[in-house]
């Protein structure tokens, strides 16, 4: 399969806006998983979340920037596991971007001057794609 349909087939359940799983790394190592709303995306792979400002994963993204997202079709036939770099985003900048392009903050953040809206920048460096060839055999590409 080619790297090009790999990723194109990872952003389009990305596209999708279902939930998704973020997955950080806490101070003693440990993984940590947790469901996630909605993410708005920038080409080539960049995706941008939206949580609360003083959440446990701010502290873990700040501290150790590995990270990883998953994304599902509706029956999880398809699941796209991306691997990158987050950070947290502090300009004023691109949080009113994230705003104006991440409707469904709106409900739990009263602006992007909100000091309680934060948002997460996450670099995908890789894609494993599950599901696009017969059985279960994973797909994946370098970006």
């Amino acid at each position: 399969m080619e790297r090009e349909q790999i990723i194109g087939a990872a952003k389009e359940l990305v596209r999708a806006n279902r939930s998704f799983v973020l997955a950080t790394v806490d101070q003693s190592d440990v993984p940590r998983i947790r469901w996630m709303g909605a993410a708005y995306m920038e080409e080539p792979f960049t995706l941008y979340l939206a949580t609360a400002a003083a959440s446990r994963k701010m502290g873990q993204i700040k501290s150790n920037p590995k990270s990883q997202l998953m994304f599902q079709n509706e029956d999880f036939s398809q699941v796209a596991t991306l691997t990158g770099d987050s950070s947290v985003v502090t300009d004023t900048a691109t949080k009113q971007r994230v705003w104006d392009n991440m409707p469904g903050a709106h409900s739990y953040f009263s602006g992007p001057d909100d000091p309680v809206f934060g948002v997460v920048k996450f670099e995908c460096r890789r894609v494993e794609v599950t599901g696009l060839v017969e059985g279960i055999v994973p797909v994946s590409a370098e970006l």
